[in-house]
Order: structure tokens, then C-alpha cells, then sequence
């Protein structure tokens, strides 16, 4: 009897845990990183949203048993490194998850480099391995500096390698190590009020002028002119051709928690018009943008696949930009 105990105590320790990480990774940000290297045709170099480091290495796109998946090859210059970076990500947490697939010959490494708001750079680290024919995966997690603000990802082909990497996902769980610092600074302004403590005094003596504030009051109202452009409802599922797209558009969507809206943005990888999230709120919502193309050669479209999901309640404005024009989606997490 005490041993069914046991074993049910410990059955129900485990269930819990379980719960627990699951819960943990349903909320796991993902960074909007192209870790399918889509966008751009086989045999260009870098896809949208990846750079590479003047080394004097090579690089390319490379198809893969997926039709809808790609790889980056990259090749060192036998005397150096050769890298690839992704863009620039505003940090929700403070520890990322870096996975992905690598093979090819020689050895490689994935990591990460952090910046604090200022962008400057205050930490980076990476986990380096051999190289084979075969895919490996690597899966790592980094803890962040609390000053880190923004992180992006570096690929590596280490010096005479080259390295195949592909299916490459960054996530973030959200953390308030980097917010805790400039709290205490706003809190400690207040304490300063004691100061104006004197101000009293002299407003006595322009005692009238208070009734001219209020006048002025209604000036302010003109900032209530947060009228903000005519917003089209977001649809989903629905493909937006980028021609018919303005140059600074606005859409509006509200979602219950735990939900999700997808559509499709046009682009143009013949002349490098690729969309990018320029700013939202990691806390409230989460974005995927993936680059593909649909149809078949010579009729084929070049398209962002974007997956907006609700976190938690709240409301962010999510811009995406691409050549001259600007997209904002009024999202409202319910």
C-alpha cells in the first residue's frame, strides 16, 4: 500500500513538472529570425534578414528536401572566419534558446552577441562544433546580461570549413532582468519632489494665473489628436499585393489570449523588396515573418508569411516596413 502511494506520489510530481515546462514553453518568445533562409533563389547569398561579415569568405542559398525550407552554406577563407548576422532584435527575456541544424566540413560555430539600449555591445558567447556529412543539432541556451537589450544571432564557418546551417529558431523567455534598472531611477526622481515642496509660496502670489492655465488647458486637447489614420480591418488568411499597398498603411485586429491572425504581405526578391518587423511589443503579442514564394516558374510570387498570436492582454502597434512603405497593425490582445 505505501509503495502505491509512492508511485503515485511521484507520478504526480512528474505530471506537474511536465505541466510546468509546458506551460513555460507556451510562453517562449520567438525572435523574428528568417531561420529558413527564405526569400532569396538558390545559389544568391544571404536570404532577408541575415548579413554577412566582409571576411572574404562566400556564401550561399541552398535548396533542401523541403521545398518550402532552405540552408545557408557558408565558406571560409582558409585563413579566417567567415560569419553571417542576423538583424537586430529588441530582447523580451533574459535567456535565449538557440536551435538549428548544421553540417559540411571542418568545424562551426552558433552563438550570439547582446547590446544594451544604447546598442552597444555588453556580451556574446557561442558553442563551436565538428562538422560532418550528416545534419547535427545544436540546442543551447544562453543567459543574458541584465543590461542586454537587443541580441542578434551569428553563424560561423570556422577558418578553411564550411558549414551548412539551416532551420534555425531563436527563442526568449521572458524575464524582467533588463527592466529593473531604469525603474530605480524613475523612482528615485520623486524623491527630489521635496524641492518643489517651496513652490507653494510663489504660487500664491500669481493666484489669477491658475485661471489662465485652465484656458490653456483646452490647447492640450488638440494632443488628443491621437486621431490616427483610418484603420482597414486586419483579415485573416488574406494575400495584400504589395503594388496595391500605400506608402504608410494602418490595419486593426483584437484577439482573445492564446489566439492568432495570419496573413501574407507581396514582395519582390528580383529587386530585394523584402518586409521586416521594425517594432511591437514582445510581452503582448507574438510575430513570425517567414519569406517564401508561391507558383511555379516564370509565374511565381514572392511573399511574407506573417503569424500575429496574443500573449497576453493589452494593446501594441506591430510596423512592418519594406522599401518605402510602412505597415501598422493596431493589435489588441483581449
Amino acid at each position: 500500500m505505501v509503495m502505491n502511494v509512492c508511485w503515485m506520489t511521484k507520478a504526480m510530481v512528474l505530471a506537474a513538472v511536465a505541466v510546468s515546462l509546458r506551460a513555460a514553453a507556451d510562453h517562449d518568445v520567438d525572435l523574428p529570425v528568417n531561420g529558413d533562409f527564405r526569400g532569396a533563389p538558390s545559389g544568391y547569398s544571404p536570404a532577408p534578414g541575415w548579413t554577412l561579415t566582409a571576411d572574404g569568405g562566400q556564401a550561399r542559398i541552398l535548396p533542401t528536401t523541403d521545398r518550402d525550407d532552405f540552408m545557408l552554406e557558408l565558406r571560409a577563407a582558409p585563413e579566417r572566419s567567415q560569419s553571417a548576422l542576423s538583424e537586430l532584435h529588441r530582447l523580451p527575456g533574459s535567456v535565449l534558446k538557440l536551435e538549428l541544424k548544421v553540417q559540411g566540413s571542418g568545424s562551426a560555430s552558433a552563438g550570439y552577441e547582446a547590446f544594451d539600449a544604447g546598442r552597444r555591445p555588453v556580451a556574446a558567447d557561442r558553442q563551436t562544433v565538428a562538422l560532418g556529412g550528416y545534419p547535427q543539432k545544436i540546442k543551447r541556451y544562453f543567459t543574458l546580461p541584465p543590461q542586454a537589450s537587443f541580441v542578434r544571432i551569428r553563424l560561423t564557418a570556422e577558418a578553411g570549413s564550411v558549414a551548412q546551417f539551416r532551420d534555425v529558431d531563436a527563442d526568449v523567455v521572458p524575464g524582467t532582468a533588463p527592466a529593473p534598472a531604469p525603474a530605480p531611477g524613475v523612482i528615485a526622481a520623486p524623491v527630489a519632489a521635496p524641492a518643489p515642496v517651496a513652490a507653494p509660496a510663489p504660487v500664491a502670489a500669481p493666484a489669477p494665473a491658475p485661471a489662465a492655465a485652465p484656458v490653456a488647458a483646452p490647447a492640450s486637447a488638440p494632443a488628443a489628436a491621437p486621431a490616427r489614420p483610418a484603420a482597414r480591418l486586419l483579415q485573416n488568411d488574406k494575400f495584400y499585393m504589395y503594388r496595391f499597398l500605400g506608402r504608410d498603411e494602418h490595419f486593426e485586429t483584437s484577439l482573445p489570449v492564446g489566439s492568432d491572425i495570419d496573413f501574407e504581405l507581396g514582395e519582390d526578391a528580383g529587386a530585394g523588396r523584402y518586409w521586416r518587423v521594425v517594432s511591437y511589443d514582445p510581452m503582448i503579442c507574438r510575430v513570425k515573418l517567414e519569406h517564401d514564394q508561391d507558383g511555379v516558374f516564370p509565374i511565381r510570387w514572392d511573399k511574407a508569411e506573417i503569424e500575429l498570436k496574443a500573449l497576453s492582454r493589452g494593446t501594441t502597434d506591430v510596423v512592418f516596413a519594406c522599401a518605402d512603405k510602412k505597415i501598422t497593425v493596431h493589435f489588441t490582445a483581449l
